[in-house]
């Protein structure tokens, strides 16, 4: 397992559906309540911007990453990371289905699915899927203390969220454990969450537990609406024109 699919083994879930508006007014001591109105006042912000660090570790030497994103409503998201050893990636996605990442080495945007990175921006470094998985699991939820909620998965419900990353039968779910930490904002928007996961590997050369942690904070709410991404030289580097039109089509789709 390598670069981005590592990081990005955690919480994933399909682009597409919408924020559904909570049925009930928000009770700051109900977790549900809470969480319920946290995705839905975060998924249907204009856009906002996020800071990331995760670490996944095996049998060698953990791998760190360390990034930030812009995502933009209902569906457009810049990132940029670092993992180790400088391993460095730059990745725009435009709805579910278009990513691209630049090959720095070509000096161009190449598709995901070339590169060979077919769940690019996707997991942690996109918080609407996140989001958009909490929405559907708050039956664990528990209220920690005022504002933070903390949620458990285990076995097929880890397994129905990461399956989109993690290959067929990588894992053995059932003795594979995570658990996700949520603190919101005075407004009830998404402000930082966390998330410890725990995964049994069904590789016969990976010794041990597989265990992945990351954090992601929300830098700011209703900022920029992209993200500038400079080559070796600190020159910007331009999007492709098919770039820009899958974009303004997905900016135009709610509008």
């Amino acid at each position: 397992m390598k670069s981005l699919t590592l990081l990005s083994l955690a919480l994933m879930v399909c682009q597409g559906e919408g924020p559904a508006k909570p049925s009930k007014d928000l009770d700051p001591k109900d977790p549900r309540s809470v969480l319920e109105h946290a995705v839905y006042n975060t998924r249907t912000q204009k856009c906002y911007e996020t800071r990331f660090k995760a670490r996944l570790t095996t049998t060698g030497a953990p791998l760190d990453y360390d990034g930030k994103c812009v995502w933009v409503y209902p569906g457009v998201l810049y990132v940029h990371y670092t993992a180790s050893g400088g391993d460095e990636k730059m990745i725009v996605r435009s709805g579910p289905a278009d990513a691209w990442v630049y090959h720095s080495l070509v000096g161009d945007w190449i598709t995901a699915d070339e590169i060979g990175m077919p769940g690019a921006a996707r997991g942690i470094q996109n918080p609407d899927e996140v989001l958009a998985v909490v929405g559907r699991h708050t039956g664990s939820a528990k209220l920690t203390q005022p504002g933070t909620v903390e949620l458990s998965f285990t076995g097929e419900d880890i397994e129905k969220i990461m399956k989109e990353q993690a290959s067929k039968d990588s894992f053995d779910w059932k003795e594979s454990s995570a658990k996700l930490e949520l603190t919101v904002d005075a407004d009830n928007r998404l402000q930082k969450f966390t998330c410890d996961a725990t995964l049994k590997s069904n590789n016969p050369n990976v010794k041990g537990a597989v265990h992945y942690t990351a954090e992601v904070t929300l830098v700011a709410y209703g900022g920029a609406r992209d993200l500038k991404f400079l080559d070796e030289k600190k020159r910007e580097i331009p999007l492709r024109k098919e770039m820009n039109a899958k974009i303004e089509s997905v900016l135009k789709e709610k509008q």
